[in-house]
């Protein structure tokens, strides 16, 4: 089934002009028409009934005097009117009813008959027009007069008007349809131009293609304004190619730089992760020379309780030699032995715990395995590494935390960030010879450690405090700083302890990290 959408626009065109035309012309011949009908219709009908009162009038005479001769002879005057029928007049009896009394019939036909009794009231039929018009002497009615016409030459004038009305219709349709045709062709060429223009443009992607203008009427503003768009697309399809080749220069010149920069960034990466394990190895430097400097302080009042045990016991031995030791010597020499070894064994065993918490240290930095321990004494282990640099300062180190709390975590992690912690605050927080005070607070929640480092020394500004984490960036470029510091607590704590640190800092007001992580790993 053809869709309305799909028709030509000029056979719409044509059938809506044409259509439109042709409807409104039969309407208005079918109107007139049906209006004609009925007014000759009426016309008849009238003329017939003034016809009946004449001769109602004219046959009054006849009936008074029940002449029926005389009412034949005024019916018959009717020959002169063709188109009646027939006519009969009616007499009231003295019974009241009504009976034939005269009649008149034309040659033609013969064969009607009256009725027996009159009809009451005018009436059509397809062919016969009846009129009955009753006869009265003063206020008495004595009769009727029926007359009886054929429609003939109604059906004839009906005829001959449809067929005047037709041919006009038909006339008007075949001129109707020549100017739309006419019509047609304005509208729909110009249309069909651009559409072909259209085509042209859609299959060769050729927009230097112009549709041809027709006019200045709407359909030529239509074709003006595709003109221009076509010329708009063409010089924007000219601005796109020299964009492209533009384009297409600076991606080659951007993969170029990137190259460079993926190259770059891999060198900076190495050197990042060298400068971190310089860092590293730095700590374990540092913490070897607290190692030294811890264990030659027992080592060194071991060897003095040795070499004044020692001594005695040449001089004891001597007065053994010459029999001048005496009962009071010996005790006396016994009781230097007992202090003696105490003082070697009590210092040798510090000696011994120092070096067993510095290699626990020291192991753990240089590895990243997960192992369960106690976090308060790991953290006081880290501290007792940092002794050395935090006596040449004043600033004292608290902490605060569970004895009992034991975690499964990276130790070498957690010694690293409490040792850039300390050491960032000892550089940076602080001006030499100032006194403070440096807090760890280490706390378990739901699961998860919870450390809180703070320092109340000069603080940050918010400048700084933006860009702590970054790395190679530092406030002391010139005084030994590597930026590193921070950058490496904060991917120690996102990488090996999978939690979060937060700096808080205020300038003049200290600073404080909360670092959070969970308590197994």
């Amino acid at each position: 089934m053809i869709r309305g959408a799909d028709i030509p626009i000029r056979v719409k065109l044509l059938t809506a002009i044409v259509g439109t035309t042709s409807l409104c012309l039969i309407v208005t011949a079918s109107v007139f028409l049906v209006s004609n009908w009925f007014s000759v219709r009426t016309t008849l009908a009238n003329n017939l009934t003034a016809v009946a009162e004449v001769f109602t009038m004219n046959t009054t005479a006849a009936l008074s005097f029940n002449d029926a001769r005389a009412a034949t002879e005024i019916l018959s005057s009717l020959q002169a009117k063709r188109e009646v029928l027939q006519a009969c007049i009616y007499r009231v009896e003295a019974d009241g009813e009504e009976k034939l009394f005269a009649r008149y019939q034309s040659l033609e036909n013969k064969t009607l008959r009256c009725p027996q009794v009159p009809p009451t009231e005018n009436f059509y039929t397809k062919k016969h027009l009846v009129v009955v018009s009753p006869v009265n002497l003063g206020d008495d009615r004595i009769g009727s007069v029926y007359i009886e016409r054929g429609l003939n030459d109604l059906w004839d004038s009906i005829r001959l008007d449809g067929m005047i009305v037709g041919l006009m219709v038909l006339v008007s349709i075949a001129i109707a349809t020549m100017l739309s045709l006419h019509v047609q062709k304005l509208i729909s060429n110009p249309i069909l131009a651009l559409l072909g223009a259209t085509k042209a443009v859609s299959n060769s992607s050729d927009y230097s293609i112009r549709a041809i203008p027709t006019g200045k009427d709407e359909i030529g503003g239509l074709i003006s304004g595709f003109n221009n768009m076509l010329a708009q697309i063409e010089g924007r399809d000219i601005d796109l190619a020299a964009t492209r080749a533009e384009l297409e220069l600076r991606i080659e010149q951007a993969d170029k730089a990137n190259n460079e920069l993926e190259n770059a960034l891999v060198e900076l990466r190495d050197t990042q992760d060298q400068l971190v394990n310089n860092e590293k190895m730095a700590s374990l430097g540092g913490l070897v020379a607290g190692v030294a400097h811890e264990i030659n302080t027992p080592v060194g009042v071991g060897v003095t309780a040795a070499s004044t045990l020692r001594e005695d016991t040449k001089a004891t031995f001597a007065l053994y030699e010459t029999g001048e030791l005496t009962n009071s010597s010996l005790k006396r020499y016994f009781s230097i032995c007992m202090q003696a070894s105490e003082i070697i064994l009590g210092n040798l065993q510090r000696a011994a715990d120092l070096i067993h918490s510095f290699k626990q240290v020291a192991v753990d930095q240089s590895s990243t395995e997960y192992r369960t321990f106690e976090l308060k004494r790991y953290i006081e282990e880290t501290l007792l590494s940092l002794k050395p640099k935090l006596r040449l300062t004043e600033l004292n180190v608290v902490v605060e935390c569970d004895p009992n709390l034991i975690i499964n975590s990276a130790p070498g992690a957690m010694s690293q960030i409490i040792t850039n912690l300390v050491m960032n605050s000892v550089q940076h927080g602080y001006e030499e010879g100032e006194a403070g005070c440096l807090r760890i607070i280490a706390e378990e929640q739901l699961d998860e450690i919870h450390i809180n480092y703070s320092d109340d020394g000069k603080g940050m500004s918010a400048d700084v405090l933006k860009k702590v984490f970054e790395p190679f960036f530092t406030t002391r470029r010139g005084s030994g700083g590597s930026g590193l510091g921070m950058h490496i607590v904060f991917n120690l704590v996102n990488q090996q302890l999978k939690g979060v640190v937060t700096l808080r800092s205020t300038l003049g007001e200290g600073s404080s990290v909360d670092i959070v992580f969970p308590k197994r790993l």
